[in-house]
């Protein structure tokens, strides 16, 4: 069943944020250089990407972090700026590059004014209303002794925004829950999430002056920012290398179960091959077939060495009738086991 079309569709905005890992950040440079396999996939046209800063995002990093002490282990944080397609000519050059300024202008002082390194505007691709950004949001920290340092946080100043915003609710009156009289501020994940996109809605309203633009619809439940189209293509590029391992390793268990059961098999022939060659050789001797006797005895030894690998036998043609019909069982077992050697 075809979904209904939000309210909102191509009127509203949205901004999506991850954190990355070094390994991601190498990842995302080589997307947004068209390095990778998926941004061939994506490109539709022959157009070069707008730039703020550099495409060099690890260098970038290194140099904007230089001197800066971090809490957290995060590379950097990848922003995903999405703008109303309905309100903005994303064909426009011009309002490609107004809606790429306003992007890092907007995530600076939502981050605390010194945050975005490196942004980009893909126009290679089929949507022309999306910048990448990435960042990592600095401050002076001030010491009591008047000392100021500089420091890195990715969620000290999206938890500030959260705190002015939002507060514990009961979940069954939905009354404010007060702490000595004072409503009791949240900074969950969710409260930043839900104070970045009304801040980035009341920004394109009163900072772009965008006419007709809508508010993001609430989400029902608690999910993660939907990760799209770099990191959403990163993931499934991932998704698919671990099932294409997991396939390998599947096959890989098959084909060493099968080995097994054949050289279990081999052994059980062989086994049973022993006592007919046994047998063949006394005939043999009895019969005063000294040649056949002597072969056959090297039939048997060639038996014992099969135990560790196959091996192929030839069965000596000079033997009585008797004879010949114990030997063509063990020429049968052995054409199973290794074939016959010509």
């Amino acid at each position: 069943m075809r979904q209904t079309e939000k309210a909102n569709a191509g009127k509203a905005g949205a901004v999506m944020q991850t954190a990355l890992k070094p390994s991601d950040l190498s990842r995302a440079e080589r997307h947004g250089k068209r390095e990778d396999e998926s941004s061939q996939k994506r490109r539709v046209r022959d157009e070069e990407p707008l730039v703020y800063g550099t495409l060099d995002l690890v260098e970038a990093r290194a140099q904007h972090m230089e001197g800066v002490k971090q809490s957290g282990k995060t590379a950097a944080v990848h922003a995903l700026v999405q703008f109303p397609t309905d309100l903005i000519d994303g064909a426009d050059p011009q309002r490609q590059e107004w809606m790429l300024g306003h992007a890092v202008r907007f995530l600076n002082d939502h981050h605390g004014g010194d945050a975005v390194f490196a942004a980009r505007m893909d126009r290679d691709e089929k949507g022309r209303h999306t910048v990448d950004a990435f960042m990592m949001p600095r401050y002076d920290y001030r010491y009591k002794d008047g000392r100021t340092v500089k420091k890195a946080s990715v969620s000290k100043f999206s938890k500030k925004h959260a705190r002015e915003r939002y507060f514990r609710t009961d979940k069954e009156t939905g009354e404010l829950i007060l702490k000595d009289g004072k409503p009791i501020p949240r900074d969950d994940t969710r409260a930043q999430g839900s104070a970045l996109q009304d801040r980035w809605f009341e920004y394109m309203r009163d900072e772009m002056q965008l006419e007709g633009v809508m508010a993001p619809e609430r989400k029902k439940f608690t999910t993660k920012d939907r990760l799209e189209p770099e990191e959403y293509g990163l993931r499934k590029d991932r998704q698919k290398l671990a099932e294409n391992a997991r396939k390998l390793g599947k096959a890989d268990r098959m084909a060493r179960k099968r080995n097994r059961e054949q050289a279990a098999e081999a052994k059980r022939l062989a086994a049973e091959a022993a006592p007919a060659l046994e047998a063949a050789q006394k005939l043999a001797e009895h019969q005063g077939d000294a040649k056949g006797a002597e072969k056959l005895k090297g039939l048997q030894e060639r038996l014992k060495r099969s135990q560790s690998g196959p091996v192929a036998l030839r069965v000596p043609k000079k033997l009585k009738p008797s004879a010949k019909k114990i030997s063509r069982a063990v020429d049968s077992a052995f054409d199973a086991i290794g074939g016959d050697e010509r």
